[in-house]
C-alpha cells in the first residue's frame, strides 16, 4: 500500500508539471479579467511568499502553481530563504490567481535533507474572499487597514507546511498544515555543496548550541 501510495504521488506532481508546461507553451493570454495580475495600491494587491524558521535556511528548488480554475500555472524563481517564520518578510512569488494546487521542493540545509510537498489549498476560494478583508495592523507609531493581502507558506524542519494569510505576523491565520516527503536530491542531480559550507559559516555555531528543533511549528 506505501509503494502504491508513492506512485500515486508521482504521478500527481508529473501530470501537475506536465499541465503547467502546457499552459506556458500556451501562455497566459487567455486569462478571465478576476485572474489577471493583481499589482499596484491596495486593496487589489496581492503576493505569495516563502518563509522559513530563522537559522534553518532552505533552498527551494522547485515552486510551482496552478490556479483554481485550472487555466493558469506559473513558475517561481525562489531559491535561497533564509528567513522569516511567520512573518511576510520572505522571498515572494507573482501573484497570478488565486493557487489551487502547489509543488513545492526544497533542501533545508540544517538537516541536509530534501523534501517534496504536493499541497492542494481546501476552500481556496474561500481563503481568496478571506484574504480582502481589512486587517489592522501597527507600524512605527501608525496604525494601518489593509487586507490580508499575503499568501505566505513556512518551510520547517522535519518537512513541516504551514500556510497562513495575513499583512503582519500579528494578524496571521493559519489556513492549512501539511506534511513534505524527504527525497534523495543526490539522485535528481542536485548538488547542495557550496552553499551547505556558507550556511554552516554563518550558522554553524547555533545548531552546535541549539541543535535542530522539530517540533512546535
Amino acid at each position: 500500500m506505501r509503494a502504491s501510495g508513492k506512485r500515486g504521488d508521482t504521478m500527481r506532481i508529473k501530470m501537475l508539471v506536465l499541465s503547467l508546461c502546457a499552459l506556458v507553451l500556451l501562455g497566459c493570454s487567455d486569462q478571465s479579467k478576476s485572474e489577471r495580475p493583481r499589482y499596484g495600491p491596495d486593496p487589489d494587491y496581492r503576493s505569495i511568499s516563502v518563509v522559513v524558521p530563522q537559522h534553518y535556511d532552505a533552498w527551494v528548488e522547485t515552486f510551482i502553481l496552478e490556479s483554481v480554475s485550472g487555466e493558469i500555472g506559473w513558475r517561481a524563481p525562489i531559491g535561497i530563504i533564509t528567513c522569516c517564520w511567520e512573518h511576510p518578510s520572505g522571498k515572494s512569488a507573482e501573484w497570478q490567481a488565486m493557487p489551487g494546487l502547489v509543488l513545492i521542493k526544497w533542501f533545508s540545509f540544517a538537516e541536509q535533507q530534501s523534501y517534496r510537498a504536493l499541497i492542494q489549498l481546501e476552500n481556496a476560494r474561500e481563503i481568496e474572499e478571506k484574504m480582502k478583508k481589512i486587517a489592522p495592523y501597527e507600524r512605527y507609531g501608525k496604525n494601518f487597514e489593509v487586507p490580508r493581502y499575503n499568501l505566505v507558506f513556512g518551510l520547517a524542519p522535519g518537512g513541516t507546511v504551514v500556510v497562513w494569510i495575513m499583512n503582519g505576523a500579528e494578524n496571521a491565520i493559519e489556513i492549512g498544515r501539511y506534511q513534505a516527503k524527504p527525497y534523495d536530491h543526490k539522485k535528481e542531480g542536485e548538488d547542495y555543496t557550496r552553499r551547505t559550507e556558507s550556511y554552516f559559516e554563518r550558522q554553524g555555531d547555533y545548531l552546535q548550541k541549539n541543535g535542530i528543533r522539530y517540533d512546535g511549528w
